[in-house]
């Protein structure tokens, strides 16, 4: 099933912290379902279990001071943020390039950059562009 946790809740906390200092920000997608919102909040809730069972000892250690966020996911996301799955498996030309529309990945990524800082009559002009395609 499931292995059990090798690193203990602060180095965790610590890795948690790396990851969300160098997580680039998505423009796009909305604040609060980014995932600078869901580490902080993890983060969060780590600190005041700790701090919780610090100011009430028990004899047994309990659930709370075991971080919600699990070994796995960190790891998950050391690896999306270093970039390991990019580098093992590169795209080859053909799939990056397709022979039916070779900008379309460029075309794609330049509209993510543009799309937050368009105001409203450019997401107009760029909706009736949709709509009446001249070719």
């Amino acid at each position: 099933m499931s292995k059990p946790q090798t690193l203990s809740p602060r180095s965790l906390q610590t890795r948690i912290s790396h990851i969300l200092k160098h997580w680039p920000s998505d423009a796009v997608r909305p604040a609060s379902v980014s995932v600078q919102t869901y580490l902080q909040s993890q983060l969060g809730q780590q600190q005041n279990a700790k701090s919780s069972s610090q100011a009430a000892p028990s004899p047994a250690p309990t659930t709370q001071s075991t971080p919600k966020i699990s070994e796995s996911s960190v790891n998950a996301l050391s690896a999306l943020l270093e970039n390991r799955f990019a580098n093992r498996y590169p795209l080859t030309q053909k799939i990056r390039y397709p022979a039916s529309d070779p900008e379309h990945y460029d075309n794609l990524i330049r509209e993510f950059e543009e799309a937050p800082n368009r105001d409203w009559v450019g997401r107009l002009r760029k909706r009736l562009g949709g709509l009446l395609r001249l070719q």
